[in-house]
Order: structure tokens, then sequence, then C-alpha cells
């Protein structure tokens, strides 16, 4: 079911390399790349980022920010949109088109509750 989740997310967000499950010690649950984007290495992209959401968590708890529900990074050629899911895991997708970061962030939000009752 998971592995469906993912796909889901990738298939309704245009410009979607792959969506990954992860936990924030870097190790992947599991992933889906895109057919037509099988070159982009989704899982070395969150686990490099892993380790910084970790910080921004950090940071934002020492600031009393609350709680981090999201993370975007948005760069020249790929942007990694992040929702956690709980204090050990995290879902993001990985866009090669940033046209549709606000598409990507909705379809990891919508379903984070489906993704969270599967782990």
């Amino acid at each position: 079911m998971l592995n469906e989740s993912l796909e889901k997310i990738v298939q309704n967000t245009p410009g979607a390399a792959g969506a990954i499950l992860m936990g924030f010690d870097g190790i992947a649950v599991m992933q889906y790349v895109a057919p037509d984007h099988e070159d982009v290495d989704i899982e070395s992209t969150a686990m490099e980022f892993s380790f910084r959401y970790v910080e921004l968590r950090q940071a934002a708890e020492s600031l009393e920010m609350g709680e981090v529900t999201d993370i975007t990074i948005k760069a020249d050629n790929r942007s990694v949109v992040c929702r956690v899911l709980s204090d050990e895991y995290f879902v993001a997708i990985v866009l090669a088109d940033s046209a549709h970061i606000g598409k990507g962030r909705w379809m990891l939000r919508s379903t984070s509750a489906e993704l969270q009752t599967e782990l």
C-alpha cells in the first residue's frame, strides 16, 4: 500500500520525478520513481536533506516556533517538498519542474493521514 500511495502522489503531481518515505535517520522505507525520471536519485537526495531537516526542526523548537510540518527546497534544476509524518518519518516529493510545487505540497498533505496509517 505504501508504494501505491507514493505512486498516487507522483502521478497526480505534474513534473514529479518521484516520491519517497524516509526516516529522519536517512533510511528509506519505500520510494516510487516516475518511469521517465529513472535517472533521478531520489534516495540520495532525500538522505542528504534528512539530516538538515532534523537541524531545522531543532532550530524551530529552540526558537519556540512550534512543530515543523513542511519543508520546501527550490533550486535551479529540481525542487524537494517534504511533509513530516511523525517524529521518525517524513515523505518527500522531488520535482523536476518546480512550477507545480503547490500541487506537490497539497498531494503530500492530502495523503499524509493515509501514509501514517500504513506505517
